[in-house]
């Protein structure tokens, strides 16, 4: 949070746009917010208990909503000021949520016993440097579009920033929504295959993570048929007051990107199945493997005029299916390994009389 704040000016002089530092700034606290509820939910999460995450994302998204609409509608005279109170309003959105939780977490917090297994520290940051990096390569992609998209498209186009928001701002926005909904399920399917992980319920555990990723696959697919026969409708609702270009532009990406909503619910679920499985680098590594395809395609992409903003649309896609690709390979290699060990042992048993054999044999 204190770089962010500090670096804002830099930031957003390279990103094309130097008013938006006031952004950066406003932003800047939410940082550390969302550190902390991110480890709320996950003790809440590991209890199987969903109700506090739960309640406290509708936490956010209802502060945001209201202190957005009032502080932008108040206050700010210029579009950098109004954007700084809508990002002000997000950092308010985080902290509501960190209040709620912290409430119910003093409310429900067990007493810990002199004599509680300690988890060892190697092991814990072994298990977290994978799991934080698969975590920010998403984000990073974003940071890679801020940085590029407007510094390439104006070099030929005189409305690159409006174009820039609205990929970013209006698209992608609604495609968040039904993977948002899918996240749920990513959620809880974690703390599921870890537990029967521990009891050695090997088989249980891959089935769940096959029914995970088919419940993940049906209804991701279905919000991405409604989204793509109904891109100009939801344009119109929800942006009627852009302009004839923008929205006409705003329905055609969104249509396109519907696809993109398959994509990243598969990859969150894929990616809880696999922590769960303890396979905590795969994520990472695929991730970080569509990433690079997405660095060098796209500034290609994005010279070429008759794609302009159509290029990290693109580059999206192909971003996000290398990832879900691997990731599902990556599963299927693992579960007819976990098969071929099972039938191994099953025909060793039934050799020997279920004696165990000696050493070396």
């Amino acid at each position: 949070s204190f770089i962010m704040a500090l670096l804002s000016q830099v930031l957003a002089y390279f990103q094309g746009e130097p008013r938006a530092y006031y952004s950066y700034i406003a932003l800047s606290p939410s940082i550390a917010l969302v550190s902390v509820i991110a480890c709320f939910r996950g003790y809440f999460q590991g209890l199987k208990n969903m109700r506090p995450t739960a309640i406290s994302q509708i936490t956010e998204q209802s502060v945001k909503l209201v202190f957005g609409l009032l502080l932008c509608s108040a206050f700010g005279s210029t579009p950098e000021e109004k954007g700084a109170l809508a990002c002000l309003a997000v950092t308010l959105s985080e902290a509501g949520a960190v209040v709620y939780l912290a409430f119910i977490y003093g409310k429900n917090k067990p007493p810990i016993s002199k004599n509680s297994a300690k988890f060892p520290t190697k092991r814990l940051i072994l298990t977290v440097i994978p799991i934080t990096l698969s975590s920010i390569i998403l984000p990073a992609a974003r940071l890679y579009d801020g940085f590029t998209i407007i510094n390439i498209l104006k070099t030929y186009l005189p409305n690159a920033l409006s174009l820039y928001g609205v990929y970013t701002g209006s698209v992608e926005t609604v495609i968040g929504v039904p993977v948002a909904v899918c996240y749920g399920l990513a959620v809880a399917v974690l703390p599921s295959v870890s537990h029967l992980i521990s009891q050695g319920k090997i088989n249980k555990a891959y089935d769940e993570v096959g029914k995970s990723l088919l419940i993940t696959l049906i209804l991701s697919f279905s919000a991405s048929i409604i989204v793509f026969f109904s891109a100009d409708t939801i344009t119109s609702l929800l942006f009627g007051k852009f302009n004839v270009g923008e929205r006409e532009i705003t329905s055609r990406l969104l249509s396109s990107a519907a696809f993109n909503i398959v994509l990243l619910s598969l990859i969150q679920t894929e990616t809880g199945c696999l922590i769960a499985l303890g396979k905590t680098y795969c994520p990472c590594a695929t991730l970080f493997t569509g990433l690079l395809s997405k660095i060098i395609l796209q500034p290609l992409l994005l010279k070429i005029v008759e794609i302009n903003i159509f290029a990290p649309l693109i580059c999206d896609i192909l971003c996000y299916f290398v990832a879900v690709f691997l990731n599902l390979v990556y599963i299927i290699i693992c579960n007819n390994k976990r098969r071929t060990e099972d039938e191994l042992n099953d025909h060793r048993d039934r050799n020997t009389g279920g004696r165990s054999l000696p050493q070396g044999l």
